[in-house]
């Protein structure tokens, strides 16, 4: 709060008593505000008067395109304003509701997520925007949290929402971050995966930053060349001839990693049967699936036609 030519800021202390700090608005060079801000927002309960434009940007990458491998991202000077109330590392964690009850969401994560430390510098950070939220952990010391305290978490989570909320939500979870360009390119790649996971693996709930291999790939093939191979693979009278037996046999087979005993026995099909169809295929599209390249091929162009 400026008055008088001075700014004035409020801080929440440990003991709940409320401090104040003032200073001649333009008596600090740019090194004197940073060390300011570290020190007045290392404290996740303070009270802050200004902004948080580092909020904004990942609420700007939350509303991007979800590039699937998002480049460097460059920090300008702005930064030296935008030091987040948090200590490097963290992890972070994307959650999506599955059927779009993005402030059932919000409302039930909130308090689910504070509840998961003590430690009032490890509470989690919370940003949402387009039905996504990102919650974010400070980490401490890498020795002190496991690379994979971001699954952990995610799965924690994901299982309280269901069970005492009845939310059932897509996590997407990190490793350590040690950085904001860092935490930015996170976000992006949060954003893609579960674009890709709500079309092409529906039944799924929680992914890793990793991401999803070919899924990714194909989500971003342009319409127009999606539209013909798919027209070029699968015929429609083969489409029309086969309907859904044909989907689900391929990708059974596919997931069972073209073992024909597995997929017959997860199909609940006579070995003979599932022989049947695949011949079917074989006749109706020229693509016999019992080998590798050719079971790929048709399993990309039903994924493809999904879209």
């Amino acid at each position: 709060m400026g008055w008088n030519g001075r700014l004035w800021r409020a801080v929440l202390g440990a003991d709940e008593a409320v401090y104040y700090v003032s200073h001649e608005m333009d008596a600090l060079s740019a090194a004197e505000r940073h060390m300011l801000q570290v020190l007045l927002y290392g404290n996740p309960r303070q009270v802050k008067t200004d902004s948080a434009p580092w909020k904004d940007w990942i609420r700007d990458a939350l509303q991007g395109g979800g590039d699937p491998f998002p480049g460097p991202v460059r920090i300008d000077d702005e930064w030296e304003r935008a030091v987040p109330p948090f200590r490097w590392p963290v992890f972070a964690i994307g959650l999506k509701s599955v059927d779009g009850r993005s402030s059932d969401l919000l409302s039930e994560a909130q308090p689910m997520l504070e509840s998961f430390t003590d430690a009032v510098e490890f509470q989690p950070h919370v940003i949402d925007g387009d039905g996504l939220m990102v919650a974010i952990f400070p980490a401490g010391t890498t020795e002190r949290v496991d690379e994979r305290a971001g699954e952990e978490t995610a799965r924690a989570l994901q299982d309280g929402l269901r069970s005492e909320g009845f939310v059932e939500a897509r996590a997407v979870w990190s490793g350590l971050i040690r950085g904001f360009p860092e935490l930015l390119q996170t976000v992006r790649r949060f954003v893609h995966i579960l674009r890709a996971a709500e079309v092409f693996l529906e039944n799924e709930r929680l992914f890793g930053v990793h991401g999803l291999g070919v899924y990714e790939l194909l989500l971003g093939v342009r319409q127009s060349l999606r539209q013909a191979y798919v027209e070029h693979v699968l015929p429609p009278t083969a489409v029309a001839a086969l309907g859904a037996e044909l989907e689900q046999t391929v990708a059974m087979f596919v997931q069972c990693d073209l073992n024909m005993s597995e997929t017959a026995r997860q199909l609940y099909l006579h070995r003979n049967s599932l022989l049947y169809r695949i011949e079917r295929i074989r006749d109706l599209t020229g693509y016999d699936i019992r080998r590798f390249a050719d079971a790929v091929t048709v399993w990309t162009a039903l994924l493809l036609h999904r879209l």
